[in-house]
């Protein structure tokens, strides 16, 4: 039975999205959009920008000698959604050069806030003065760029207060969760500040009111199998911090119950009240379920983008869902 849980917990943290071939303008712009992160730098005082430059390095993983790759460990769609969408209408975006520069910056600030502000907000990050520097300069570099490009788009100003207003609604206020689906529409609004670039794109792009909201349920359902997927790689640490995850959510009451009653000692994969939860989890087929729930997002968005000729991203989707279905798994 421990040897069968312990491999259960393996499979969980090791499961993965499949990889994406970046096209060779896919490695360009994936190149300017990390080299934002360098510009942000250097916009700080004189006497910061080192220290910011080195704590952006440990931050991302980076050695001496190499590129600054800060969205490496962003899946591909998080950003190429943006070059796919410029690629869609080559000739006819709406965007001129100073657009294009603004979408890169108000993208790439969007991204490293996500990551940033739950780090901080955790205490993962202490919240030191360069920290605070670095977050409410790239909170004003992100408005600086979305106020230009919100300018002479219809609602404009009005989508960017909205979509910010929806992200702080999101993570500010508690919320009773009681259902996956409810779950999930809580992590779209999670995600809402990734929503207003492609938002404000569509709509110098397109008179049609759907390809916005298209757009952005595709890059919702892509989000949420993120969202998904971490909770299947964390599901021995979130049982022991007894973190309401959405495998959490998927269990009857009684079994709720059970995962979230207090222990002094830390459980571990011997403890028999341990083994019955996660025995249920495994049985019951679960996590299964929510594989099946990944799969299905990440179809939505890429028929989506499909319907809309964006067969690039939609091809892209498609590859980080292929593992999870062929996927001859045990759980």
């Amino acid at each position: 039975m421990e040897d069968r849980i312990s491999d259960f917990l393996s499979s969980c943290s090791h499961m993965d999205f499949g990889a994406v071939s970046l096209s060779e303008g896919e490695e360009s712009f994936y190149g300017e959009l990390n080299h934002e992160i360098l510009s942000l730098c250097k916009s700080l005082p004189e006497s910061t920008q080192t220290d910011a430059i080195l704590f952006i390095m440990g931050y991302a993983g980076a050695s001496f000698g190499e590129d600054l790759v800060f969205f490496g460990n962003y899946y591909v769609p998080s950003w190429s959604i943006i070059y796919w969408l410029v690629q869609s209408r080559p000739d006819d975006t709406g965007l001129a050069e100073r657009d294009r520069e603004n979408v890169r910056m108000a993208h790439a600030m969007a991204m490293f806030l996500h990551s940033l502000d739950d780090h901080i907000n955790d205490n993962e990050l202490p919240a030191t003065h360069l920290t605070l520097l670095l977050r409410s300069q790239s909170w004003m570099a992100m408005n600086n760029a979305l106020a230009s490009l919100a300018d002479g788009v219809d609602q404009g100003t009005r989508i960017v207060q909205g979509l910010i207003n929806d992200y702080y609604s999101s993570i500010c206020r508690p919320h009773d969760i009681e259902s996956l689906d409810r779950y999930c529409d809580l992590f779209r609004k999670q995600m809402a500040t990734w929503f207003i670039v492609p938002a404000l794109m569509t709509k110098r792009m397109s008179s049609d009111p759907d390809f916005t909201d298209a757009i952005q349920k595709a890059y919702g359902s892509f989000g949420i199998a993120w969202r998904l997927l971490d909770d299947i790689q964390d599901l021995e640490t979130d049982f022991e911090k007894r973190t309401h995850s959405s495998v959490y959510l998927c269990l009857p009451a009684e079994v709720k119950s059970a995962w979230d009653r207090e222990t002094e000692q830390k459980r571990d994969a011997s403890d028999g009240h341990t083994k019955a939860i996660l025995n249920h989890i495994l049985e019951n087929g679960v996590v299964e379920g929510i594989r099946e729930r990944i799969c299905s997002e990440l179809e939505s968005a890429a028929s989506i983008a499909d319907h809309y000729h964006i067969t690039g991203l939609a091809d892209e989707f498609r590859c980080l869902a292929r593992p999870l279905k062929n996927r001859c798994d045990h759980l």
